[in-house]
């Protein structure tokens, strides 16, 4: 009997360890900082910080017709300068920084989440 809680104990937790490893590796795409910040500076994007912690650079995008709403919370030099798009509860998923035209810088929060909706 004590063996197979044992059993049913590892095998519950090597289910979470799985679960966790895909939710990091794959759904958020988390990159490092060192490789996130070498992109920012090729891309001449500048550093931007909101919710007390600084975003990480993906890419630029071109949002064509697409019009984002004004982010009223970010923090520093770029801060009148930040937009989003609404709709989760909390904070955005990416804040966008304009570039030129229709083209703006797209960051992405550095933390790991690892609950969707959260």
């Amino acid at each position: 009997m004590r063996k197979r809680v044992i059993k049913w104990i590892l095998v519950i937790s090597a289910i979470c360890v799985i679960y966790i490893g895909v939710e990091v590796l794959l759904l958020y795409n988390h990159t490092s900082t060192l490789y996130s910040t070498v992109k920012r500076l090729q891309a001449h994007a500048p550093k931007i910080e909101a919710y007390g912690e600084h975003w990480t650079y993906k890419d630029t995008v071109d949002l064509k017709e697409a019009k984002p709403t004004k982010f009223t919370q970010g923090e520093g030099a770029y801060k009148d300068q930040m937009y989003f798009y609404p709709g989760r509860p909390n904070s955005p998923a990416n804040i966008f920084i304009k570039k030129q035209g229709t083209e703006y810088y797209r960051y992405m929060r550095s933390t790991i989440i690892f609950f969707h909706g959260v």
